[in-house]
């Protein structure tokens, strides 16, 4: 005896036809990792793989893992080409709050684009403490970043009356040139 129902609601269970593969994607490894960086931020492609093998019992390509980790972490914290929009709100909310100090972004236009060059920030209140509470003397010096965009972070410190180091003034730059410590110093 044959008999045939018919289904009138919408059919959500999985189908054959549906499924895209059975090896975890990108999309799935990034589901799945946003909830691991809330807990751990700085967590690598390396433990994120590590748990979710773990977890789930299955083994999964690296790659798929790294990429599946950068598209969580953009989603939690943003992509790092859109922190470049932020400093202008960050110049702006400064200069608002603390008048006085000194923001300066300085960009390049290159084939129609605008690119970042460097940036500078000394605060009023840092300003303020050089001269009222500090010895005359400045030490300059970078250190390099690593990361998505390599560059110089240079910053000026002095020494205040506990001869501790007192920050003054901090920046990015793109290298260690003369042009740019010029800037940097003006």
């Amino acid at each position: 005896m044959l008999q045939i129902q018919i289904h009138k609601d919408t059919h959500n269970c999985a189908s054959r036809s549906r499924v895209l593969g059975k090896m975890a994607s990108i999309a799935w490894v990034a589901e799945r990792a946003i909830p691991l960086l809330k807990r751990k931020p700085n967590m690598g492609a390396a433990a994120v793989k590590e748990e979710l093998e773990e977890k789930y019992k299955i083994q999964i390509a690296y790659q798929t893992v790294w990429y599946g980790t950068q598209r969580a972490a953009d989603k939690l914290f943003g992509k790092w080409s859109d922190s470049y929009d932020w400093l202008y709100r960050f110049k702006a909310e400064v200069e608002l709050r603390s008048p006085g100090s000194i923001v300066e972004i300085q960009t390049e236009i290159v084939d129609d684009k605008v690119h970042f060059r460097s940036f500078f920030c000394a605060f009023r209140a840092c300003i303020n403490g050089f001269l009222h509470g500090c010895r005359p003397y400045i030490s300059i010096d970078s250190t390099h970043l690593n990361g998505e965009w390599n560059g110089q972070m240079p910053a000026a410190v002095a020494l205040d009356g506990h001869n501790w180091m007192f920050p003054v003034a901090f920046g990015l730059f793109e290298s260690e040139t003369k042009e740019s410590w010029t800037w940097f110093m003006e």
